[in-house]
């Protein structure tokens, strides 16, 4: 067997940019700035060690490892919305303000997805892009209020995430633009006016579907999951098509292993591109994909 080295690269990481709320029935979003901290703890349900002894001897060990089952989320030192403190606190809204909810009864409260935003920061100070951390079917606790002379009032709050069967406790994901509609320096003004058409995917032929958007990102679609080993950069790329040089940016997928999408982090204006899905092996075995190729111009 061959020794196989991984070479990783690590993303400093600083500051909260911005947090947002998700209403999960109305799919209204609301966004607020942090201004301190966020701590984020897993809710583990404990594994247990059996450890079989005679006298001085321990004849066998039986272990069960731990599960997360969501995450614990607290934000401190913010600033809210009262429609904010509907979803988080349990109240509601009123022509003068805001009301808590009821004493002495149960709230039936909205769950909500709430994301947090940090920056990746190049040498210079400059914002590269930023990371989006999302947790998935959050309820709120009550507010916890401290005001104090001479300072300003914000409130602070507790969240308990609990993904459905099947999710993932969190998704981390990469963007150049905030919900806000704030960018990173690392972002690119460069557009798509007139995107190609988008395709389907193909089943029979392992084609995937393309669409290029206007912000310049490019998705392939495949009918069936592929290997996520070779979900690369290299397998799936923008080149200019005058010189083939290839455009920077960050491939990611979903988690059914069937999206896969380019987000250029820095492209010309001006220039034609070529976006291209390589050949890659199906998740299942059952043989490889189809390359394809397709063309957009940006101004």
């Amino acid at each position: 067997m061959s020794d196989v080295t991984t070479s990783t690269e690590s993303m400093p990481i600083a500051n909260i940019a911005l947090g947002e709320i998700i209403n999960e029935i109305t799919g209204e979003s609301f966004v607020f700035d942090t201004a301190e901290k966020a701590d984020i703890k897993p809710d583990l349900s404990k594994g247990k060690e059996d450890i079989l002894r005679v006298k001085n001897r321990i004849i066998a060990i039986n272990r069960t490892d731990d599960i997360c089952i969501g995450y614990n989320i607290k934000l401190t030192d913010n600033t809210f919305s009262p429609e904010t403190m509907v979803l988080v606190d349990g109240g509601t809204t009123t022509s003068t303000g805001y009301e808590g909810a009821e004493v002495g009864k149960a709230v039936k409260k909205i769950p909500y997805t709430l994301n947090l935003y940090s920056e990746e920061k190049d040498y210079d100070s400059s914002t590269v892009r930023y990371v989006k951390f999302s947790f998935r079917h959050n309820k709120g606790t009550p507010v916890e209020y401290k005001f104090e002379d001479g300072k300003f009032y914000v409130p602070e709050f507790e969240s308990t995430s609990r993904p459905k069967k099947g999710e993932k406790p969190i998704y981390i994901t990469y963007t150049n633009t905030l919900p806000n509609g704030e960018t990173s320096d690392g972002g690119s003004s460069a557009t798509v006016p007139n995107p190609p058409t988008p395709t389907e995917p193909d089943e029979t032929t392992g084609t995937p579907g393309v669409t290029v958007s206007s912000d310049c990102r490019v998705t392939w679609t495949f009918a069936d999951a592929v290997n996520d080993a070779d979900v690369t950069s290299a397998n799936f790329k923008v080149t200019k098509k005058s010189d083939g040089t290839a455009v920077l940016g960050n491939v990611t997928m979903d988690t059914a292993k069937k999206v896969i999408t380019f987000v250029p982090t820095s492209i010309a204006a001006g220039v034609t591109y070529e976006a291209t899905a390589a050949s890659i092996r199906k998740a299942d075995g059952s043989g490889n994909t189809t390359a394809v190729t397709v063309e957009f111009s940006t101004i």
